[in-house]
Protein backbone atom coordinates (compact mmCIF):
# COMPACT_ATOMS: atom_id res chain seq x y z
CA UNK A 1 0.00 0.00 0.00
CA UNK A 2 1.07 3.37 -0.76
CA UNK A 3 0.12 5.00 2.23
CA UNK A 4 1.46 8.50 1.01
CA UNK A 5 -0.47 8.53 -2.17
CA UNK A 6 -3.60 7.39 -0.02
CA UNK A 7 -3.29 10.40 2.25
CA UNK A 8 -2.24 12.64 -0.70
CA UNK A 9 -5.52 11.78 -2.40
CA UNK A 10 -7.54 11.80 0.53
CA UNK A 11 -6.28 15.79 1.07
CA UNK A 12 -6.83 16.22 -2.77
CA UNK A 13 -9.55 19.20 -1.50
CA UNK A 14 -6.93 21.16 -0.16
CA UNK A 15 -4.09 20.68 -2.70
CA UNK A 16 -6.93 22.13 -5.15
CA UNK A 17 -7.64 24.70 -2.87
CA UNK A 18 -4.17 26.21 -2.85
CA UNK A 19 -2.55 24.44 0.04
CA UNK A 20 0.54 22.59 -0.59
CA UNK A 21 0.40 18.96 0.89
CA UNK A 22 3.68 17.07 0.14
CA UNK A 23 5.67 14.63 1.73
CA UNK A 24 8.19 14.89 4.39
CA UNK A 25 8.56 17.26 6.64
CA UNK A 26 8.61 20.89 7.44
CA UNK A 27 9.94 23.01 4.76
CA UNK A 28 11.49 26.10 5.40
CA UNK A 29 11.11 27.12 2.09
CA UNK A 30 7.70 27.25 1.89
CA UNK A 31 6.70 30.72 3.64
CA UNK A 32 2.86 29.91 5.11
CA UNK A 33 0.86 27.03 5.75
CA UNK A 34 1.49 23.84 4.76
CA UNK A 35 0.33 20.44 4.96
CA UNK A 36 3.06 17.39 4.91
CA UNK A 37 2.52 13.78 4.98
CA UNK A 38 5.16 11.84 6.73
CA UNK A 39 5.08 7.95 6.35
CA UNK A 40 5.43 6.10 10.07
CA UNK A 41 5.74 2.01 8.83
CA UNK A 42 3.61 -0.62 7.86
CA UNK A 43 2.79 -4.20 8.78
CA UNK A 44 0.71 -7.07 8.69
CA UNK A 45 -2.47 -7.91 10.38
CA UNK A 46 -5.18 -10.64 10.87
CA UNK A 47 -2.96 -13.43 10.10
CA UNK A 48 -4.93 -17.06 8.77
CA UNK A 49 -2.81 -20.00 8.21
CA UNK A 50 0.54 -18.58 9.23
CA UNK A 51 -0.67 -15.58 6.15
CA UNK A 52 -1.37 -12.32 6.17
CA UNK A 53 -4.65 -11.05 5.07
CA UNK A 54 -4.28 -7.45 5.86
CA UNK A 55 -2.07 -5.01 4.39
CA UNK A 56 -1.78 -1.94 7.10
CA UNK A 57 0.08 1.32 7.49
CA UNK A 58 0.26 4.43 9.21
CA UNK A 59 0.52 8.08 8.52
CA UNK A 60 1.42 11.21 10.01
CA UNK A 61 -0.40 14.85 8.94
CA UNK A 62 1.53 18.01 9.95
CA UNK A 63 -0.05 21.18 9.37
CA UNK A 64 2.38 23.87 9.51
CA UNK A 65 1.79 27.51 10.04
CA UNK A 66 2.47 30.92 11.67
CA UNK A 67 -0.70 30.41 14.37
CA UNK A 68 -2.46 27.34 15.46
CA UNK A 69 -4.72 25.29 12.72
CA UNK A 70 -7.47 24.04 14.73
CA UNK A 71 -10.57 24.35 12.43
CA UNK A 72 -7.99 23.32 9.50
CA UNK A 73 -6.87 19.76 11.80
CA UNK A 74 -10.74 18.99 12.02
CA UNK A 75 -11.67 19.41 8.66
CA UNK A 76 -8.02 17.32 7.94
CA UNK A 77 -9.28 14.78 10.21
CA UNK A 78 -12.50 14.10 8.42
CA UNK A 79 -11.33 14.10 4.96
CA UNK A 80 -9.15 11.35 6.28
CA UNK A 81 -11.75 9.26 8.06
CA UNK A 82 -14.02 9.63 5.29
CA UNK A 83 -11.30 7.70 2.84
CA UNK A 84 -10.82 4.69 4.86
CA UNK A 85 -8.34 6.33 7.68
CA UNK A 86 -8.64 5.51 11.33
CA UNK A 87 -7.71 8.35 13.83
CA UNK A 88 -5.06 7.18 16.14
CA UNK A 89 -4.34 10.29 17.71
CA UNK A 90 -3.02 14.60 17.70
CA UNK A 91 -0.62 16.62 19.28
CA UNK A 92 -0.53 20.32 18.77
CA UNK A 93 2.31 22.35 19.62
CA UNK A 94 4.32 25.74 19.42
CA UNK A 95 7.87 25.41 18.33
CA UNK A 96 9.12 28.99 21.01
CA UNK A 97 12.30 29.24 18.79
CA UNK A 98 10.45 29.80 15.89
CA UNK A 99 6.56 30.27 16.43
CA UNK A 100 5.87 27.61 13.91
CA UNK A 101 2.07 25.85 15.24
CA UNK A 102 2.24 22.39 14.39
CA UNK A 103 -1.03 20.41 14.13
CA UNK A 104 0.21 16.66 13.82
CA UNK A 105 -2.23 13.49 13.44
CA UNK A 106 -1.56 10.46 12.94
CA UNK A 107 -3.33 8.01 11.03
CA UNK A 108 -3.60 4.62 10.47
CA UNK A 109 -5.26 2.96 7.26
CA UNK A 110 -5.94 -0.99 6.55
CA UNK A 111 -6.84 -3.25 3.26
CA UNK A 112 -7.47 -6.40 2.42
CA UNK A 113 -3.61 -8.20 0.99
CA UNK A 114 -3.72 -8.62 -2.37
CA UNK A 115 -2.24 -11.98 -3.81
CA UNK A 116 1.45 -11.77 -4.78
Amino acid sequence: MDIIKKAADALQVLTDEGITVQQGWYDKNIKGLHVTLWNLGDYDGEFSDDDAEVECASVQVNIWSGRDQISLKNRIKKLMKAAGFYFMGANDELETDTRIFINAMRFLAAEEKKEE
